[in-house]
Order: C-alpha cells, then sequence, then structure tokens
C-alpha cells in the first residue's frame, strides 16, 4: 500500500456519498499505436511522452475529483514505460491520499518484442485511509504453450477496506481479453462469487472485457484491425449473456433501461476503442467508442445518487457530478473512457 509523500489532511467527517470512479488508462500511452494491437509497432515509450500522457489522466481525474479512483493496467516500473511509478504520480498530483497496487504482469525480463521489464497491474486510489488490501488470484488461461503461460499475464482482483467513519469495501477487475478456452468466462464466475459473499457494503468496478445485456454490436467493431486474424490476438466473440447475473444480482451505474435498445442509444455508453480520431477503422470511419467493456456495480439496497453516473467519452459529460463536465477529451487519453458515479452511503 502507498501513502502519499506530501501529507494532506484526511477527510474527519463521515461522507453522505463517495464519487467513485473507474479508469483502465492504457500504461500511460494514450493514442500511441502499440504492436499487440495491430496498428502499430511500438514497444516502448519515451520518459517525455510519459510524463505528458500522464499530466492529462492527472488533470482529467482533478476534473472529476473522485474519493475513491479504480484503475487498471497501470504500471510501476516498466520499461515500456520509462519505468515511472504511476501510482506516486497520481498520489502527488490529485487530492487522493492512500493507494493500493495488486500486480497483475510481473517480469524482471520479457523477451517477447524486446519488452524487458514489466510490472503491470491494477489499483484502487481513495482520498480516505485504506485499512487493508488483498489480491485475489483468478484463473490463468490454460491455451497457451507452456513458455507463453510463464511470462503471461496473471489476473487478480484488487480489494481494499476504507475507514470513512465505517468500514466499505472497494474492489478492481480487469478480466481476460483473448483466451479461447472459456477463461474469461470462469474469472467472471469467479469476482461475481466475490460479489456476494463479500460481508462489508461495496463498490466493485474496471474492465470486465463483456458487453452490457441487450447490446446489439456483439462483432466487426470499427477498431478491430483485419490483421488479428490468427494472431494471439484475435478478439473472440462476445458471448450476449455474461454480464446478465451482474445486473440481476447488483445495481449497475448504467442500467439497462438506459442503455437501451436502440444502437443511437447504446453508442451513448460505450467505453472502448482500440483506435483513436486521428485513424480510419476496418469499417472506414474515425476511430470512436465502439463497445461497452467498463463497470461500476453496488450491491442494493445501496444506490447511485440519481443523475451522477456516467461514461464520460468526451468534453460535457460527467455533469451530474457537480460541474459543466470534464474539458478534456478522454478519446485521446486511453483506449477506454472513465466512468463514474456518487455512491450514496
Amino acid at each position: 500500500m502507498h501513502r502519499r509523500s506530501v501529507k494532506v489532511a484526511t477527510p474527519t467527517d463521515t461522507p453522505v456519498a463517495l464519487t467513485v470512479m473507474a479508469w483502465n488508462i492504457k500504461y500511460g500511452a494514450a493514442r500511441i499505436d502499440f504492436w499487440f494491437d495491430l496498428w502499430g509497432d511500438r514497444v516502448q515509450m519515451t520518459r517525455q511522452e510519459v510524463d505528458g500522457n500522464l499530466a492529462n489522466i492527472v488533470a482529467l481525474i482533478n476534473e472529476v475529483n473522485p474519493d475513491v479512483l479504480m484503475t487498471e493496467e497501470i504500471e510501476i516500473n516498466s520499461r515500456r514505460s520509462a519505468y515511472v511509478n504511476m501510482v506516486t504520480t497520481i498520489l502527488e498530483g490529485t487530492s487522493l491520499n492512500y493507494a493500493a497496487y495488486f500486480p497483475t504482469w510481473r517480469s524482471k525480463y520479457i523477451p517477447s518484442e524486446g519488452l524487458g521489464r514489466m510490472d503491470l497491474g491494477n489499483a484502487i486510489f481513495s482520498r480516505y485511509p485504506i485499512t487493508s488490501a488483498t489480491r485475489i488470484a483468478q484463473v490463468d488461461r490454460t491455451d497457451q504453450d507452456p513458455l507463453t503461460r510463464y511470462y503471461y499475464i496473471h489476473r487478480a482482483v484488487g480489494r481494499v477496506v476504507i475507514d470513512v467513519g465505517f468500514e466499505v469495501a472497494a474492489m478492481v477487475v480487469h478480466t481476460e481479453a483473448y483466451d479461447q478456452d472459456g477463461t474469461k468466462g470462469k474469472q467472471l464466475a469467479q469476482i461475481l462469487d466475490i460479489m456476494n459473499n463479500e460481508p462489508l457494503p461495496f463498490v466493485i468496478g474496471g474492465d470486465f472485457n463483456a458487453l452490457p445485456p441487450g447490446s446489439l454490436q456483439l462483432a466487426d467493431f470499427n477498431d478491430l484491425n483485419p490483421r488479428e486474424k490468427g494472431t494471439p490476438f484475435e478478439q473472440p466473440p462476445y458471448p450476449p449473456d455474461e454480464m446478465v447475473p451482474f445486473y440481476d444480482a447488483f445495481v449497475p451505474h448504467i442500467t439497462t433501461a438506459r442503455y437501451g435498445t436502440l444502437l443511437e442509444s447504446q453508442v451513448n455508453y460505450y467505453t472502448h476503442s482500440i483506435i483513436g480520431p486521428d485513424r480510419i477503422g476496418s469499417q472506414g470511419e474515425p476511430g470512436f467508442w465502439t463497445r461497452q467493456l467498463d463497470y461500476l456495480f453496488l450491491r442494493p439496497p445501496a444506490a447511485w445518487a440519481p443523475g451522477t453516473t456516467d461514461n464520460i467519452q468526451g468534453p460535457g459529460r460527467g455533469v451530474g457530478l457537480g460541474s459543466a463536465g470534464v474539458s478534456l477529451d478522454p478519446m485521446l487519453l486511453s483506449d477506454h473512457c472513465p466512468i463514474v458515479g456518487s455512491w450514496l452511503l
């Protein structure tokens, strides 16, 4: 766990609500096209690139001003991100006082593509004291050769206990994206079991790599490169009902009614695109968000404050958090947009 190096007073009053934000920040790479996305050939970034991208990420976090922030794909000592400690960068640049980091891809040296040293994971930041942190290992893939499995990501659920005057829990998740053996389904079932057995009031968020119930587009996304076919990075089909048990038992930040039954409605809540607006995709359209993969959930009877939940796709979104929305464009900062909501305590 981490504490801010510059002491900032922790709030002493018990809050009536917590602003919660989750964001897959793509290891501070913004819209740099890496080799595994098949749109580019980059393997690593310069320190100047990482610092510039993180400055914008921190600026957007400060515009939202969350009490609890969950990040996925954050790095602390990786060659590809110039060995920048992104957890420290966010702590020092925001009003968040505490953090817990949960590694998922840690290796002194990865030979593939010259990646080198890797330390990637998920993190939870809090304005209020984090009193404990637990890394819960998830099932690994079985559809890879032994050498690839040795160097591959080991997914995990990160759980913290936060003291807000009483104890609440926050959890961050990031499931498998490219498995062909049903690993993601097993990971989702494990997450559901963890949620069902959590003893404290909790919020869980992150990149579930699954589509909301009722999603109309399940394949042929504009941001998928045709060259992915037959590679380890080919996007497997999205089963249409993976998230149904979560929606049935818990409180999503974007309801199915709001998500809608028409494509014109659903596109307003997409959170992911491999390509940015400066690239033309496989369907001949400029890059824009193509599908929702990111979620926040509470357990009933807990609720979100009305009008505060959003998937911040661009400038002006997030107005329910008490402002005119963000001024920065998340489409330029990561391949996922941040998601937010105010959790009524």
